[in-house]
């Protein structure tokens, strides 16, 4: 099966430069501070990884047989059949269209100030058109789009410890307190 992914490299590049600076800001704070109170910046810390994570994960997949829209909670799987057009909205957003009423945002091509001066948003749905217009055989059976909660391990992970994290740390601020 052929796949092609289509996706802003500013996205990964800007997380993770974000995610270095705030984790050494994070570490420093802890280091300098005293620790009952500095470990509280660590779940703060993981909670905007998990953030970050999920937007450098979106994604549109061009699969030979749908169309797949990564978003940062939930992933849409459009067969080709059902995608009635691509179209760039007033803000920049590329959106796909299944039908009068039903459009799919997708959030790896929001606008923004990047793409005001790139156009990746113009780009991808020039992508999009020739893929549908391709001569790929596909069935003629219209199946329904799916729509699932998006998974990023890294992502989920992250949040995990946020929340553990900070369970773990309020009860031992509270056993310790007395």
């Amino acid at each position: 099966m052929n796949r092609v992914v289509l996706r802003r490299r500013s996205w990964p590049i800007f997380c993770g430069i974000a995610l270095l600076v705030l984790g050494v800001g994070m570490f420093f704070a802890v280091r300098t501070g005293e620790f009952r109170t500095g470990w509280q910046g660590i779940p703060v810390y993981l909670a905007i990884a998990g953030i970050l994570g999920r937007i450098a994960n979106c994604k549109l997949v061009l699969r030979d047989d749908a169309l797949q829209v990564v978003n940062p909670l939930r992933t849409h799987v459009v067969p080709r059949a059902m995608i009635h057009g691509v179209s760039v909205g007033d803000d920049g957003t590329l959106e796909v269209h299944l039908d009068r009423d039903r459009t799919i945002s997708v959030y790896a091509f929001g606008g923004s100030l990047v793409d005001h001066f790139k156009g990746t948003s113009s780009e991808a749905e020039r992508k999009i058109i020739g893929w549908l217009n391709s001569g790929h055989a596909v069935s003629d059976a219209k199946g329904a789009p799916q729509a699932r909660w998006t998974r990023c391990a890294p992502a989920d992970l992250s949040l995990i410890l946020c929340v553990a994290i900070s369970v773990a740390g309020a009860i031992w601020m509270k056993i310790t307190s007395s």
